[in-house]
């Protein structure tokens, strides 16, 4: 497993934001076509093949959109980060601090990376990250 340094994070997370905004994108779309075809399906007449064509393109379009914003996250994945959230958006960074793995935290809307929790806190276990000191490295 890769650790990154507060650095190397932040580095790379202006590559990280550029793919989160094109999930951010792909999100709303998702959100706005299910909620269509949640609309569609109780107001249609499912024995009508023009409603069941328009129900089959609804549910391809969801589809397509899962499976490129999967893609997004495996891109975002690849550079060693891990993605805990899309709404919103959560992206850990394996880290280590005195021997200790620890996880640092960002969050849609953030400019950087300005909080960790460990390993097993999770989001509700954020701190900020002054008060891990200059002691975080690279292994």
């Amino acid at each position: 497993m890769k650790y990154f340094t507060i650095y190397e994070a932040n580095n790379i997370l202006p590559q990280i934001k550029l793919l989160v905004d094109e999930i951010k994108e792909k999100r709303e779309k998702l959100y706005e076509i299910i909620d269509k075809y949640e609309t569609y399906v109780e107001m249609v007449d499912e024995q009508n093949d023009k409603d069941k064509l328009e129900i089959m393109l609804l549910k391809t379009e969801i589809k397509t959109l899962n499976e490129d914003i999967n893609e997004l996250i495996e891109i975002i994945e690849s550079f060693g980060a891990t993605v805990k959230g899309i709404d919103p958006f959560l992206i850990d960074f394996p880290a280590e601090h005195n021997g200790m793995p620890i996880y640092l935290c960002w969050k849609e809307g953030e400019e950087k990376i300005e909080y960790w929790h460990g390993i097993h806190e999770g989001f509700a276990g954020r701190k900020h990250i002054s008060e891990l000191g200059k002691n975080i490295k690279k292994v």
